[in-house]
């Protein structure tokens, strides 16, 4: 797997966040941790209800398509194919409803997320799609938590990509009002990622099947190697929300925008995404001299919600 990373932020001295280029029927592989990396998605049968539901809810409220999940401990996976160029409210909306909803359950009124943005990585060729979703699937292993993947205890799509079934999640008790406005239940049902609807049901649960007991042998591998255990499910469900992980995290400089497998397609996305950057500056730097029919480029998502003019394809905008 081959990432292009750019900086985390456009400017050190202004600390603007890049602009994202937001554009419908891309895929993303979506990240977002917990604030100070605290257990506060630790599993347990309430917390992993109120996950599944409040992501069923979103991704129907918002047409995005499912692909693959994974509420590790203190982050969670994401990818998904954004339909209609919206996944920005669909992480909002989906973001929010998961920490008003824990923050009840678990008696704490702080922010449940960090503070830095979300990241999402676009997934640009099928062998890109396919490598991260078996990614988001192994987290618990690769993370040394348990030996195998079935064995997380906590919200996973492995099941749902092995019995081709969707799942009725109901509306949990608690934070969310029997006779409010979120529904009594939603479904959470995956679709193949494209690049592989050539493959039939089994086949497909095969292929996802295999390539994870791939990954659980390299992790078992390096574990031998490394000389150390799983922590274990029991360890796991032991850990309280408030806590985090023992190690050190360094500060991150970069964040990935585009994985591809492609060598050509990658340069193609990378080109097209600092282009985009480029356009969205000058525009921006336009509007500030009181032009307000400045047009946008294509792709402009946070400009738009405020009624400025947005070109209609890739090219009007360069």
């Amino acid at each position: 797997m081959t990432f292009v990373a750019t900086p985390a932020r456009s400017g050190r001295r202004t600390g603007v966040t890049a602009p994202r280029q937001v554009i419908a029927g891309l895929t993303y592989l979506m990240t977002r941790r917990c604030t100070q990396r605290q257990f506060l998605l630790r599993p347990e049968p309430k917390v992993e209800q109120i996950y599944r539901y409040c992501l069923g809810e979103a991704v129907t409220r918002y047409h995005v398509t499912l692909h693959a999940f994974v509420a590790m401990s203190n982050h969670q996976h994401l990818i998904v194919r954004d339909n209609d160029g919206n996944f920005p409210a669909f992480l909002a909306h989906l973001n929010k409803m998961i920490a008003k909803a824990l923050n009840a359950h678990w008696g704490r009124c702080e922010n449940l997320w960090a503070t830095e943005q979300p990241n999402a990585v676009h997934l640009v060729d099928a062998d890109a799609r396919f490598e991260k979703l078996v990614y988001v699937l192994a987290n618990p292993v690769a993370d040394f938590l348990v030996e195998r993947v079935s064995d997380w205890p906590g919200a996973s799509s492995l099941g749902l990509h092995l019995s081709g079934r969707a799942e009725i999640v109901k509306r949990p008790m608690g934070f969310f009002r029997e006779e409010g406005s979120m529904p009594d239940e939603v479904t959470i049902e995956l679709e193949r990622i494209d690049g592989y609807q050539h493959l039939d049901a089994a086949e497909w649960s095969a292929t996802v099947a295999r390539a994870v007991q791939i990954e659980e042998e390299k992790a078992r591998a390096a574990r031998v190697q490394k000389n150390i255990r799983v922590l274990g499910r029991k360890a796991v469900l032991r850990a309280a929300p408030t806590d985090r992980p023992t190690t050190v995290e360094p500060p991150r400089a970069l964040r990935p925008s585009v994985a591809c497998r492609d060598p050509g397609r990658r340069a193609h996305a990378l080109q097209e995404l600092v282009a985009f950057r480029a356009a969205h500056r000058a525009a921006i730097r336009q509007r500030m001299t009181g032009d307000a029919a400045v047009e946008f480029p294509f792709g402009t998502y946070r400009a738009r919600l405020f009624g400025a003019f947005c070109a209609k394809s890739r090219h009007r905008a360069a």
